[in-house]
């Protein structure tokens, strides 16, 4: 499986409010605190809720948009503002005039705001100046933690085989590279500069009868095992030269170095090429099977890490262990993961949640693991994530589960892509930004059949326009 960098940020959805007048004088009219009063019935620390005042725009928004589903017409409002004698708040109806509440004699009549922005008109108090202000109280239109999928129409592998079998994607010389075959040396690749993105696959067959699901990519060259476990190395993934050493299969990519296990007089040892040290293979320790590997750099250590999950040990059982590289030796940092299985997808991710004291959203860098197949040849449904770079594992929020429709799926290849979202609509500065989707390709579903979509997913409140 193959996971690329991304980049995010702290993201939340509005309503924008237009037409406003920003030329009024709004001296001695000035708002100086909007807050909502406290109703544990609508939302837990309600008053909390942080409110933006635009003098200028003449607007008041709560910019991190309340949770999906929050009840906003029957709402109560605290303002200051400087002394005048008319202060006003004018809020929709439907089919209806507005209805009209004067703060100053009822202050504590509810305002609805679940029909869009609710004027505030203040007077000054000596009746020289008036200003309008637009009050939006902004609620998700979707669960904006929730990981969301393309299922009703999902793209397909791009292959220009009719009778795909195998399939691999990975992530080289900053490209996706998707290779599929018939099973045997007839093949198909794309190159395309991101998921998705239109190019033309080419035919081409390999000059030997691969294991596809071999294929690797350090930063230099593309690697893979023949059916005899001969390793070949190519740079454009259609020509392949022998690297003249054989191994019983391909761990990981540690920058330009390819690490592996070969079998030598019935011992297994840990190797690399280009050729390095060797040493005695754990028993814990997958000879196949493993998750992708994930790349990252610690504070803590001079050395770029490498970590992988699960897979097959050499008896044929499957192992939970979780195993990091840094650059001399494998060692175990985590025994026992949830995930004792073959074939997880493994990748770097983000993990978003709302404050429930401020009800400020914030995102954390995770890593996310789905699907694996079993001892018991069951595929693992569940979703789990790690905090720490893989060394603790847990089950994932229920937002981040997998609808019913996703199938479950073993051996998929996950890449991790940027897509650009526009608004048309410029009325703030922001109209483009990057979402961090995640994009699924092939996997083996529950009927051992491989599938030919490419899910593409991503967190709702990723996708929102970022604050500014």
């Amino acid at each position: 499986m193959a996971a690329a960098a991304l980049l995010g940020s702290t993201v939340a959805c509005n309503d924008e409010a237009e037409g406003i007048d920003t030329s009024a004088d709004y001296a001695s009219t000035q708002v100086t605190e909007f807050k909502l009063q406290p109703d544990s019935k609508v939302l837990n620390n309600l008053d909390s809720v942080f409110f933006s005042i635009d003098l200028t725009a003449g607007r008041i928004f709560n910019a991190d948009s309340l949770p999906y589903g929050t009840k906003v017409d029957r709402l109560l409002v605290s303002l200051t503002t400087d002394a005048c004698s008319t202060v006003e708040l004018h809020y929709p109806r439907a089919g209806k005039t507005d209805s009209i509440v004067d703060y100053l004699t009822n202050p504590n009549d509810s305002i609805d705001f679940s029909l869009g922005a609710v004027k505030l008109h203040l007077v000054s108090y000596d009746k020289i100046a008036s200003r309008d202000y637009y009050i939006n109280v902004n609620v998700h239109k979707v669960v904006a933690d929730s990981l969301s999928w393309n299922l009703e129409n999902p793209a397909k592998l791009p292959s220009t085989l009719s009778n795909v079998k195998v399939e691999r994607t990975v992530m080289f010389d900053n490209k996706v590279y998707t290779f599929t075959t018939n099973g045997l040396a007839e093949a198909s690749l794309n190159i395309a500069d991101s998921p998705l993105t239109s190019s033309a696959p080419v035919s081409f067959n390999f000059p030997f009868q691969p294991q596809l699901a071999t294929l690797t990519a350090t930063e230099s060259s593309l690697y893979i095992l023949d059916a005899d476990g001969k390793l070949y190395a190519s740079t454009d993934g259609l020509n392949w030269t022998s690297c003249n050493t054989t191994w019983k299969s391909i761990t990981a990519p540690y920058g330009d170095t390819l690490l592996g296990i070969a079998d030598t007089a019935g011992k297994l040892t840990h190797v690399t090429y280009p050729a390095g040290p060797t040493s005695d293979v754990e028993a814990d320790f997958p000879v196949s099977g493993n998750s992708a590997s994930i790349r990252y750099v610690t504070q803590w250590s001079p050395k770029a890490q490498v970590v992988t999950v699960g897979g097959r040990r050499a008896d044929g059982k499957t192992t939970p262990t979780a195993w990091a590289y840094d650059g001399s030796a494998w060692a175990c940092i985590a025994e026992s993961t949830p995930m004792n299985a073959e074939g997880i997808a493994v990748f770097p991710y983000y993990c978003c949640k709302n404050d429930t004291n401020t009800w400020v959203a914030s995102s954390k860098s995770v890593l996310v693991a789905m699907g694996g197949l079993t001892n018991e040849n069951t595929i693992i449904r569940k979703v789990y994530i790690s905090y720490d770079l893989g060394f603790n594992w847990s089950e994932a929020p229920q937002t981040m589960q997998l609808p019913t429709l996703l199938p479950s799926l073993y051996n998929a290849d996950v890449i991790i892509g940027t897509t650009v979202t526009n608004e048309s609509r410029a009325v703030r500065p922001i109209t483009e930004w990057d979402t961090p989707y995640i994009y699924i390709y092939g996997g083996i579903d529950s009927h051992r059949v491989l599938n030919t979509n490419v899910y593409k997913g991503a967190i709702n409140r990723l996708k929102f326009k970022p604050l500014q």
